[in-house]
């Protein structure tokens, strides 16, 4: 009697990934070699893993002020005044680096993760392997977020975590994986709590599509679908929870009590602040002057689709869709979530404060990353190459830059 053949399972590695990750690995390190050799260094602005060691004491409150850093002051004490998942995140990393989380590592691969998730969405689709892996370093490094990942600032840490998150609830929603897409979206929210449009547009999506396989009514639909909504809603309570025991509010993340926001007429949002940004980050430009040296705006944004020229393709692609009719719901849906996320923005004080293009807007790239990937965006066009690879230039530049012009 024969013995039953053995049947082995390899894992097929995917080396094109690999090998791109290696020498973006390699840039990241030759561009922080020319401030000092900072990769591994713990970034002063980062108020999170402040924030962890704050903790593991057995305080939500800081030991101290830290002028430089964006500090809530309420009943005496100092907090950071951003939402808390990032601090999870150093938290296990301070008991191996102590104060010195290399929290300038951590957001690079923040971004890495988020290049990975965006390739393996493109990839899902069909597409090959080179095409894929353009399209997510357009979204990532030919994007504000070039920029932000190679400063572990508090800032850039909450949106590169944020983003990371929310790419990897976009190729979840492609594998349907309902309530893990959910959950990342949850999770996104303590890191940007407008994430939470996009939350509710991946939960609006599933039941379309549930509607569409069932056939049921909606109201059957939505009382199936709330199952999903335990672990997030869990996940929104302990916000709520921490933010209660700081604030007194479940609703108060803490940017409330920064000083520029505590006086009379100085509201964190308003109506009043709308049109004065959008004119920022639609028309203000970055002025070429008679010497071809640039003058770029350093508060409240440019032009976002010249820093993020993926919006410039998208833009185009929806105009295609809409002249040749095919404009879906979920399309729409997706057009929908980005603009009531960006009216959000739109309200916000600020558009950013000290920054290169109009970082913010980087917030709203998974709902285009969304929009290609129902769409079957596919091959690149022509124009597309020479636009993307002037995208990373750009970007590239506005990081050199940046960390020239620190104060």
């Amino acid at each position: 009697m024969k013995k039953p053949q053995q049947i082995l399972y390899k894992t097929k590695i995917d080396w094109f990934l690999v090998g791109t990750l290696i020498t973006l690995f390699f840039g990241y390190l030759l561009f922080h070699s020319l401030f000092g050799g900072t990769l591994f260094s713990y970034n002063d602005w980062d108020g999170y893993t402040l924030q962890a060691l704050a903790w593991r004491d057995g305080s939500a409150a800081l030991s101290q002020n830290y002028s430089w850093l964006e500090l809530a002051e309420y009943g005496g004490n100092y907090y950071m005044s951003f939402p808390p998942l990032p601090s999870l995140v150093m938290f296990p990393l301070t008991f191996f680096f102590g104060t010195g989380v290399p929290s300038n590592f951590v957001v690079m691969v923040y971004a890495l993760l988020s290049i990975v998730f965006a390739y393996e969405c493109f990839r899902k689709t069909g597409i090959r392997d080179v095409f894929s892996m353009f399209w997510a370093i357009f979204f990532v490094l030919g994007s504000n977020m070039l920029w932000m990942s190679t400063s572990g600032g508090s800032w850039f840490l909450a949106q590169g975590l944020n983003l990371a998150l929310c790419f990897g609830a976009a190729l979840s929603l492609l594998y349907k994986k309902e309530a893990l897409c959910l959950i990342l979206l949850a999770l996104a929210i303590g890191c940007r709590p407008f994430s939470l449009c996009l939350f509710l547009t991946a939960f609006i999506y599933f039941c379309i599509q549930k509607q569409r396989e069932s056939g049921q009514r909606t109201g059957s639909i939505l009382l199936r679908q709330m199952k999903y909504l335990i672990v997030p809603a869990l996940i929104a309570i302990g916000y709520c929870l921490y933010n209660y025991a700081r604030f007194g509010n479940p609703l108060e993340f803490g940017h409330n009590y920064l000083s520029e926001f505590t006086g009379a007429g100085n509201e964190q949002f308003g109506v009043q602040y709308i049109a004065v940004n959008a004119y920022n980050i639609f028309l203000r430009p970055v002025i070429l002057l008679g010497n071809a040296s640039l003058n770029v705006p350093q508060f409240d944004g440019f032009m976002f689709y010249v820093a993020n020229p993926i919006f410039t393709v998208w833009f185009v692609l929806v105009i295609r869709d809409i002249a040749a009719r095919k404009m879906t719901l979920e399309k729409i849906l997706l057009i929908l979530g980005f603009s009531v996320n960006l009216l959000l923005l739109l309200s916000h004080k600020t558009f950013g404060g000290w920054q290169f293009g109009a970082r913010y807007t980087v917030d709203l790239l998974p709902f285009v990353l969304l929009y290609f990937l129902f769409s079957g965006k596919g091959k690149p066009r022509k124009w597309e190459f020479f636009v993307g690879a002037a995208a990373v230039l750009f970007n590239l530049y506005g990081a050199l830059f940046m960390h020239m012009q620190i104060p």
